[in-house]
C-alpha cells in the first residue's frame, strides 16, 4: 500500500489535484482537512482592523498494490 497526503492552498485546486490522483487509481482515506498555517492581524493605530487567515487544505489518499 501506498500513502500520500495532497496539499493546496483552495479547495477548488485540492478537489483538482484528489481527482487526478482518483483516475490513476488512488482512493480518498478519511475526510479533508483544513489547517490555518498563518493568522496575520492588521491593526491601524491600537485598533485591530482585521485578521487574515491563510488556511492550507489536505486529502490524505491510499494506493493499494
Amino acid at each position: 500500500m501506498e500513502y500520500k497526503i495532497i496539499t493546496s492552498s483552495s479547495p477548488q485546486g485540492l478537489s483538482s489535484s484528489v481527482n487526478q490522483f482518483i483516475e490513476k487509481g488512488w482512493e480518498p482515506k478519511g475526510s479533508h482537512q483544513v489547517t490555518i498555517v498563518h493568522i496575520q492581524n492588521r491593526f491601524r493605530g491600537d485598533q485591530l482592523v482585521d485578521t487574515i487567515n491563510e488556511t492550507e487544505y489536505s486529502q490524505t489518499i491510499i494506493k493499494n498494490d
